[in-house]
């Protein structure tokens, strides 16, 4: 509701605060008890001579009663004849770079899947085991830590592997803002389990971070939390200096979410396209994800051209890129919170566009928060916003980005700051 600003107006920042909550319990939904986690946005495709296995551990946000793992492929082609195992562990091992090769109990699940090809350019497949019977088991190696998983896929050889494009740097060792280890050998490692004996984690045979296949994990846990999908380019996706695939929206999720209160992200960002790609990759999964939270970024940088700015064209794709989100939304009877985060500003020496960078700005300031269908993520571009050149240009905020145009480590904190409030809102708000 609307209040009537009848006091002085340096009440006015409470009566926003205020009509916001309004809003915000008027779209509220009660949480999720299925959490889908996808950690990396873009892929690229890998060849494989050989029949190779890629071995994981990874960390769930909360105790689940059963999961099913989803293996991409953003080749060309359908792949037959994947094999997975999936299993539980209680630890990881203490030393970095190093993982387990063999579950607890040494009690694999096993499944063989085909893999159908690519939905587009730069969309993936997702291809999902059937449901497994797998409940998670205690952490012994650290008081109240999250579940853990072991997982082995199996590609035959002559195939084609889909592996995250801007590798695992920021994910190795400790840290990593949640377990993820990895390694591969050229066997046939669910077909002949004792085959595998790879433990040395990021295996440099290979280039260490670059070599791994990260499944997507749908899980069914016991305490209820929200689902997050984050779609957009890749500052949404988390890229920028030495982070890969762990951003503002990314940090946000997993620093307030607990094993009591889980907060999960599909990552469908995609570093280096535009948002009439995007917005389908959400289009292709979300009814399997099923979020309760959307974080979309209708603007991209990708669709702004050097001296014009942003074009005619490119807003109506903009738009209509928008549309399709809120489409593809309803049809799959999802109604869940969507946050617009802001245009942020690139620096001239990345690409110039001068006093047309007032069209980003009349965009954040005018156009966005006319978005009924979505809530925008308030002071998101100002966080990383420095001074203005002569030209009329912003700049980003110094020791904000590495590069002129992707917020670095700094620059995803700052950005962080502004996020975090609206997801610790709904998640204080879980019934």
């Amino acid at each position: 509701m609307q209040y009537q600003r009848r006091l002085p107006n340096a009440m006015g920042p409470v009566y926003d605060q205020m009509e916001e909550r309004d809003r915000l319990d008027g779209l509220m939904t009660t949480g999720t008890n299925v959490l889908t986690k996808n950690l990396f946005g873009r892929l690229r495709a890998e060849p494989l001579t050989a029949a190779t296995t890629f071995n994981g551990n990874m960390e769930l946000e909360a105790e689940f009663l059963s999961l099913c793992l989803g293996i991409p492929n953003i080749h060309t082609d359908a792949i037959a004849g994947v094999k997975v195992s999936i299993g539980v562990l209680s630890s990881v091992p203490a030393a970095d770079y190093q993982l387990w090769i063999n579950p607890e109990n040494n009690e694999w699940l096993d499944f063989t899947i085909d893999l159908p090809k690519r939905l587009g350019e730069e969309r993936p497949s997702i291809t999902y085991i059937d449901a497994a019977a797998l409940a998670s088991v205690a952490r012994t190696d650290v008081a109240n830590g999250r579940t853990l998983i072991i997982y082995r896929i199996e590609f035959p050889a002559n195939s084609v592997a889909s592996m995250p494009a801007n590798n695992q740097y920021y994910w190795r060792g400790s840290k990593a803002p949640r377990v993820l280890r990895t390694s591969s050998q050229a066997v046939q490692g669910v077909t002949t389990k004792a085959s595998y004996t790879n433990q040395a984690a990021y295996a440099a045979t290979k280039g260490g971070d670059d070599y791994a296949v990260v499944p997507v994990v749908q899980y069914q846990t016991v305490a209820r939390g929200h689902q997050v999908m984050i779609c957009g380019d890749s500052i949404q996706e988390g890229i920028g200096g030495d982070v890969r695939c762990y951003g503002a929206m990314q940090r946000s999720v997993y620093e307030l979410s607990t094993p009591d209160r889980p907060l999960e992200y599909f990552n469908a960002a995609l570093h280096a396209q535009g948002p009439d790609v995007y917005s389908r990759f959400l289009a292709d999964h979300v009814a399997v994800v099923r979020p309760t939270i959307v974080t979309y970024s209708p603007w991209s940088g990708n669709d702004v051209a050097a001296g014009t700015g942003i074009t005619p064209a490119a807003m109506r794709r903009l738009k209509a890129s928008l549309g399709r989100v809120f489409s593809s939304l309803q049809a799959a009877g999802l109604r869940p919170i969507v946050l617009l985060p802001e245009a942020t500003p690139v620096n001239t020496g990345y690409r110039n566009v001068g006093a047309n960078d007032q069209a980003r700005r009349d965009y954040n300031a005018t156009w966005l928060p006319r978005v009924s269908g979505g809530i925008v993520i308030k002071g998101f571009a100002a966080a990383i916003t420095g001074g203005r050149d002569g030209t009329g240009q912003d700049q980003i905020r110094d020791g904000a980005t590495g590069d002129n145009v992707h917020p670095n480590d700094f620059g995803h904190d700052l950005l962080k700051d502004t996020v975090k409030p609206y997801f610790q809102l709904l998640l204080d708000r879980v019934a």
